[in-house]
């Protein structure tokens, strides 16, 4: 699905892995761009001006916004692009010391298309595939601790977010660093933000993070 799709890209640039879809999956999704959608999806990801003037955050490469892995966690309809139609399409990355946070918009040619890649994308769908990938594509020096829901405030039309804890070893030491993952709906936008951050600051990792999407999805939170 789109949104649990747009994960999996993501977390494949943060691991660098990248393998092709098969022959028949590369058909789709279709790509009928309009500049009206095209504008709406560059409106839904970041931009340097969401971040404090003076904070340290500088623009970073978004990596691809395609690939797949071949892994039977990572199959089925909330991984499927079959029957999308794309409309708008836009990806940011930017970074600081100790973070790196991405985020991708896709629009959907109509709600009904939206809405049924909500209603596939699943905890039971997403987690076993999130904690393959990261647990094979992670480097070496890192061992993947945990994958769970994470509670999150609803914003948009549907919300869904997941947390990754990774036990990194730098010079001998060990520090834990946390990878976030929020998906949002509003409308027939499709939203994907992740955050890669020591999780010693975990609060302000996920307080920032709320920020970032109640401004990207353009709705309050609610609780």
């Amino acid at each position: 699905m789109a949104n649990a799709r747009r994960l999996l890209a993501s977390i494949l640039v943060l691991v660098g892995v990248a393998s092709a879809g098969t022959a028949a999956a590369a058909t789709w999704p279709k790509h009928q761009p309009t500049a009206a959608d095209q504008a709406l999806a560059k409106r839904s990801v970041l931009t340097l001006g969401d971040f404090a003037s003076g904070s340290g955050w500088t623009p970073a490469s978004a990596g691809g916004s395609g690939g797949s892995l071949h892994d039977a966690a990572c199959q089925g309809p909330a991984f499927s692009d079959v029957g999308r139609v794309l409309t708008g399409s836009a990806d940011s990355s930017f970074r600081a010391t100790a973070l790196q946070v991405w985020s991708s918009a896709e629009v959907m040619k109509t709600l009904a298309m939206a809405h049924h890649d909500a209603s596939v994308t699943t905890n039971a769908a997403v987690a076993p595939c999130l904690r393959d990938v990261l647990r094979k594509g992670l480097p070496a020096n890192s061992k993947l601790v945990s994958v769970s829901p994470l509670a999150f405030p609803r914003v948009g039309d549907w919300s869904d977010a997941y947390r990754a804890v990774v036990d990194v070893s730098v010079a001998g030491n060990s520090v834990q660093m946390q990878i976030d993952v929020v998906l949002v709906l509003h409308g027939r936008v499709e939203i994907t933000l992740m955050q890669l951050a020591p999780h010693a600051i975990s609060a302000a990792a996920k307080a920032g993070e709320e920020r970032l999407v109640q401004r990207l999805a353009g709705a309050s939170l609610a609780e």
